[in-house]
């Protein structure tokens, strides 16, 4: 069966390794469900289960990808155009982004560093501080939507 399973994730494009992750999180759902609930046709309960678990993985992938390229553009908005008064912003944005930061929970602001600073994947974060991925991936998205509204607040 698991070849079936492999053609129902290379389907969305997806490679090997994540294609096995992806069937292993799914048969737990479907482990789960199957504990709940008589299931008549369990072949296509959970082929469904795994197209459903990887389509929400690719969603969320995109949008991850939406915002690191908004973060991007903030970060490298007008960095060709130094000047005086440019540098004063500069030390003005960096001031509010460190005090945005320091205004975050300890373990938000750790993850986003170890993410942002230190390169970490969001899988190696999630094992070092025993939570899931997608919590991972809140706690950075915080920590961004706090520095993007501390930059809307700062007006020159």
């Amino acid at each position: 069966m698991k070849p079936q399973l492999l053609a129902v994730t290379r389907q969305r494009r997806v490679d090997r390794s994540l294609a096995d992750d992806l069937i292993q999180e799914s048969w737990v759902k479907v482990q789960t469900a199957v504990s709940d609930q008589n299931i008549e046709n369990l072949a296509g309960y959970v082929h469904r289960t795994l197209s459903n678990t990887t389509l929400d993985h690719l969603r969320r992938e995109k949008r991850r990808r939406e915002i690191d390229a908004e973060v991007q553009d903030i970060l490298s908005e007008g960095t060709y155009d130094i000047s005086p008064e440019r540098a004063v912003m500069a030390r003005e944005m960096l001031e509010v982004v460190t005090e945005a930061l320091n205004a975050m929970p300890e373990r938000s602001r750790r993850i986003f560093l170890m993410n942002r600073i230190d390169g970490l994947s969001h899988r190696k974060i999630a094992a070092l501080e025993g939570i899931s991925e997608e919590a991972v991936y809140y706690h950075i998205r915080r920590v961004l939507e706090r520095l993007a509204t501390a930059r809307a607040e700062l007006e020159w």
